[in-house]
């Protein structure tokens, strides 16, 4: 087993952002070394052009907008570290983190030789090892990354959605993709197209948190009926079995993807 104090050195933290979501920035952070002040790791800020001063944060500037995925792909790319800890800029935690739990598993990871680990249980990845040909098989937020292996599966032009459809399609040329049975981080997922989700306005404002409603809108009623309409179409998908959840997917989207096991 890796010593604890290498895993260290061997992960980065990146939140994943751009400068039109910098009102996300003062919230997340303060609640991320709130409920996680010894994070051993370094940790950066994914951002265009901004340079802003935050404590314990490394910025890393990628210049102008062209796509999530162009982004990404500047950013990793200046990472030195092996593996990548994706954080989004709107999901905020809400819970202590034990610090042992997550460099444990960090160390299996490198003693295994995975390739991605997602920290959080989910209805539609199995627990332990995702199969190929598992749906969302590459989720973003709060997944762990050998940094080759995303910069790999990354392509131009694609946004985040794309990635977690398109991508899932270019894992099955990789094995060693795992899912966690234990939820490591909790969170609350703060703003949706654009958004902020009502109830995680209020839940931020109880924590103490300003909120900066001047240039984000809060969501409305249809909005929010909207947003639980598609969880709910997620939770169909779990009723099915795993096998024909992607061609089950591509017909809910019309055909969008044309999600399929790899032939590569």
């Amino acid at each position: 087993m890796n010593s604890l104090r290498h895993v260290n050195n061997q992960f980065a933290v990146l939140v994943v952002s751009c400068d039109k979501y910098s009102d996300l920035w003062g919230p997340f952070f303060q609640l991320f070394w709130r409920f996680w002040p010894d994070c051993p790791f370094n940790v950066y800020l994914l951002n265009n052009n901004a340079n802003p001063n935050i404590p314990r944060v490394t910025n890393i500037t990628i210049g102008n907008d062209i796509s999530w995925s162009d982004n990404l792909l500047k950013g990793v790319g200046q990472i030195r570290e092996k593996y990548v800890f994706l954080f989004l800029d709107d999901i905020f935690l809400r819970g202590f983190v034990n610090t042992q739990e997550v460099l444990q598993t960090f160390s299996w990871m490198m003693s295994y030789n995975a390739k991605y680990m997602r920290m959080m249980p989910s209805r539609l990845v199995p627990a332990g090892v995702i199969p190929k040909g598992a749906i969302y098989r590459t989720s973003t937020s709060l997944s762990v990354w050998e940094t080759n292996v995303l910069l790999d599966l990354l392509k131009p032009g694609e946004s985040a959605w794309d990635f977690e459809v398109n991508g899932t399609v270019r894992s099955d040329d990789y094995d060693g993709f795992y899912c966690t049975s234990k939820t490591y981080f909790h969170v609350m997922h703060g703003v949706i197209k654009g958004k902020w989700q009502r109830s995680v306005v209020n839940k931020l404002k109880s924590l103490g948190i300003v909120v900066n409603l001047k240039g984000r809108k809060v969501m409305t009623p249809l909005e929010n009926m909207a947003s639980l309409l598609k969880n709910a179409r997620s939770y169909f998908l779990t009723l099915c079995p795993s096998n024909y959840r992607r061609k089950i997917k591509d017909i809910i989207t019309g055909g969008r993807y044309h999600y399929k096991l790899s032939t590569k």
